[in-house]
Order: C-alpha cells, then sequence, then structure tokens
C-alpha cells in the first residue's frame, strides 16, 4: 500500500524529465519556450520532488559508504533508467561547463521577457539529471518497496549494508552485500 504512495511523485519526476528534455531540445535550435513561468516552474519543481527523495534515500543509505550511494540508489530500476540517470548526470556537468563558457563570452541581455535560449539548454541540462534520479530512485523504492530500503538481521533490526553482526541483538547476518 506505502508503494502507492510514491506513483503520484513519479509521475511528477517524469513530468519534469519531458518538460526539461523538450526545453533542452528546442533550446538548441535556439527556441526560448514557456518564458519565466516554465523557466521557474521547472527550476523550483525539482524541490518537492527531492524532499521524499532525500528521506528516502537517507533511509536507504543508513550504514552504507558513501561511494556507494548510487550503486544503492539505483539497484532497483531497469537498467535503461540507471544507464539514462548516470547519463544525464555527466552530461549535466559537460553541458554547464559549455554554458559557463558561452556565458562568460556573451552575457545574456538584462531585462529580457524570456530566458534566452542559452540559458535555457544551460539550466535544463540540471533539470533532466535531477527529474531523472528523482524518478530512477523513486522506482527503484516502489520496485522494492518501503520495508525493503534496508537491511535487517533475523530479529528485524535494521542493520547497515556491510553489517556481519546485528549491533542490537548480536546475530549473525551473513557476509557484507556486494554491490556490483
Amino acid at each position: 500500500m506505502t508503494q502507492i504512495a510514491v506513483l503520484p511523485f513519479m509521475v511528477y519526476a517524469a513530468c519534469g524529465l519531458v518538460a526539461s528534455l523538450a526545453v533542452h531540445v528546442l533550446s538548441l535550435f535556439g527556441m526560448s519556450v514557456g518564458g519565466n513561468g516554465l523557466f521557474f516552474g521547472l527550476h523550483i519543481g525539482i524541490f518537492p520532488l527531492w524532499i521524499p527523495v532525500t528521506l528516502i534515500t537517507r533511509k536507504m543509505m543508513a550504514g552504507a559508504r558513501r561511494q556507494d550511494f548510487w550503486k544503492i540508489a539505483l539497484s532497483g530500476c531497469p537498467s535503461w533508467m540507471r544507464y539514462m540517470t548516470l547519463g544525464f548526470l555527466g552530461y549535466a556537468f559537460l553541458n554547464f561547463a559549455i554554458f559557463i563558457g558561452l556565458v562568460l563570452m556573451h552575457p545574456p541581455p538584462k531585462g529580457a521577457a524570456a530566458p534566452p535560449a542559452e540559458v535555457l539548454h544551460g539550466f535544463s541540462g540540471h533539470w533532466m539529471a535531477f527529474y531523472s534520479a528523482g524518478l530512477a530512485i523513486l522506482t527503484t523504492v516502489y520496485r522494492g518497496g518501503f520495508a525493503n530500503l534496508q537491511r535487517k538481521c533475523p530479529a528485524g533490526h535494521e542493520i547497515g549494508w556491510y553489517d556481519r553482526f546485528c549491533p542490537t541483538c548480536g546475530a549473525a547476518v551473513g557476509p557484507p552485500v556486494e554491490l556490483n
């Protein structure tokens, strides 16, 4: 039942991803679409999505090494979604570097009615990364369930990803989890 609560956020993330991808592609052709409303909607719209995603990942990552974040967070989503998300994350860094270079060489005009295509292009790379990552993490939760966000010992106590013994009752829990 609690998995159903994730569905609206998944739809929200998918809509944000599609909208940001559309803005990004149109900006490649020099088109500035949606005006300030769409710009700020996509920009600020990340926060309502990432509040639950952050709370979920905090629970999911309890006892895990920081460097395993993406392995754990994307462990339950389909492979294509994992590659899409990692691709958008990498692209966001590259796109931002190009955007900064362009803005330094050719600053956008001040007081424009709508953000120029270059500004939309620069920001939409990050929007795609955030909406895609939110969708993939929520898909992991939807497919695995809230109850499986963290490992448990045989007695039901929450344990870390790499614990061999329960810190509460001392029960053996087997070898540490190997993440690919």
